[in-house]
């Protein structure tokens, strides 16, 4: 079995179940301006940038300066209603406590991946965090994974890249890392066999079979 030196994990959809979020922040924000109200299926068929891009490219001009105060104002207030999928902290900890470095890449922006991870208890874990502010590609571009390999000091060929969406596992890939399916989350379950992902972990916990 391929040697794993370290973990670097998507965020939405695969450490925290923030998709429910996600929607209501957008309909809250840009609802008032279009005056429609976006299925999930809508809201999710528009990530893939920043969340501050994708407000700017539905609403551009002082609406979508509103719309994006709205957005963060609301992702914050009620970010209680987020939630680490079952088994993620357990998983989380016991890597910690084996020293495995750990970072997260995600496409959100900053503000609302620092929200989620500082509200989930989680940010400590992480030795790198790289948003989709931080770089010029976005996945499956392999850009961010590259660059959360670098800021953890380990080769890419050495870390293994989890995520749940069809953009992280060509992007895992194109960066020479292992490719590793988060399928405990029930989304993109058909785009993602498809890929062909290195590994298919059913619960996080699969995850410590690399220690």
């Amino acid at each position: 079995m391929r040697k794993v030196r370290a973990f670097i994990f998507d965020l939405d959809g695969t450490l925290a179940d923030t998709f429910p979020m996600i929607v209501s922040a957008w309909n809250a924000a840009v609802s008032p301006h279009t005056g429609k109200t976006y299925t999930d299926a809508e809201v999710i068929s528009r990530f893939g940038i920043p969340d501050p891009q994708m407000i700017r490219r539905e609403l551009p001009g002082s609406a979508g300066d509103e719309a994006d105060r709205v957005y963060h104002q609301y992702y914050e207030a009620h970010h209680n209603s987020v939630e680490l999928f079952p088994g993620v902290l357990e998983m989380l900890r016991q890597l910690h406590r084996r020293d495995m470095p750990m970072g997260v890449m995600t496409g959100k922006g900053i503000r609302t991946a620092r929200i989620t991870l500082s509200s989930l208890g989680i940010a400590d874990l992480f030795g790198a965090v790289v948003t989709g502010e931080d770089v010029s590609h976005q996945k499956p571009d392999p850009e961010g994974p590259l660059l959360a390999a670098a800021r953890l000091n380990v080769p890419p060929r050495d870390c293994a890249f989890v995520g749940d969406s069809p953009a992280d596992i060509p992007a895992g890939k194109a960066a020479g890392m292992l490719t590793i399916a988060a399928g405990w989350h029930s989304v993109y379950l058909d785009e993602i066999r498809a890929l062909k992902p290195d590994i298919w972990a059913e619960h996080p916990g699969d995850l410590l079979a690399f220690l």
